[in-house]
């Protein structure tokens, strides 16, 4: 099928009502988008419908690395461009994963912290909203990521990189470390072995020194510009230092 994108006003007015919806957030649906055309547009992207429904979760089990490859497999075609594009997700967690984004972010009780919630996993708010934040886009985004790695499985590659939720964030929420392939990879590729072994440097008092130790390194050396092979001897040393502290 092919996909649709809510309007730019749209999202606007639905931000704006959240306090008015909070009754569709907890417990109704969002039919209407759908039903009125006035809502949204449909694009030439095509998007498989039957895997998205394939992504949900359970109270003790997100799911996280089946849900990213559903995602990544329901859009596969979607360039890094239009990934960026809020229309689609805000559409997708309002219809179709309506019900996986209330189950995977449930909505607080208390009104103020519930309209805040829904605006950080409903919508694409802030610089980090699309990659890390909504809960549709935020699977399709650590899916590409893995994707790209070199030299390990693509479902292995997500079975490490979502084992330790802080690890995570260090790596993505630092451009020099989640931008560049390369050092991407040479990073995941040390998590991918201390993984399948005593997942020692996936422990904070071992992570922690090991990304200090890697910026100031990456200040140096300028990472992103040096040959994989270099840039993994810098991590050897890093973690070497990082263990010993």
């Amino acid at each position: 099928m092919k996909a649709n994108f809510i309007k730019t006003g749209k999202v606007q007015e639905l931000l704006a009502n959240i306090a008015a919806n909070l009754d569709s957030y907890r417990n109704g649906d969002f039919d209407f988008i759908v039903a009125d055309p006035s809502y949204f547009f449909e694009t030439n992207l095509e998007i498989d419908e039957s895997l998205l429904r394939k992504i949900e979760c359970g109270k003790n089990d997100f799911n996280e690395v089946q849900n990213c490859i559903h995602m990544y497999g329901a859009i596969n075609s979607l360039s890094h461009y239009l990934a960026r594009d809020q229309r689609l997700w805000v559409y997708l967690t309002h219809t179709l994963l309506l019900k996986y984004t209330r189950e995977r972010w449930p909505i607080p009780q208390d009104n103020e912290k519930a309209i805040n919630h829904i605006k950080t996993h409903f919508f694409c708010v802030g610089a980090r909203g699309i990659e890390r934040d909504n809960a549709a886009s935020r699977l399709w985004w650590l899916a590409s990521l893995c994707s790209r790695t070199k030299d390990i499985d693509f479902s292995e590659a997500l079975t490490c990189f979502l084992y330790q939720s802080d690890v995570r964030a260090s790596i993505v929420e630092r451009p020099t470390t989640s931008q560049n392939i390369d050092v991407f990879s040479a990073i995941l590729k040390k998590l991918h072995n201390s993984y399948k072994s005593n997942k020692e440097l996936f422990e904070r008092k071992n992570f922690r020194p090991f990304m200090k130790e890697l910026n100031l390194a990456g200040g140096i050396k300028l990472l992103a510009a040096l040959p994989e092979s270099s840039i993994t001897l810098i991590l050897d040393q890093c973690i070497a230092k990082a263990l010993q502290k």
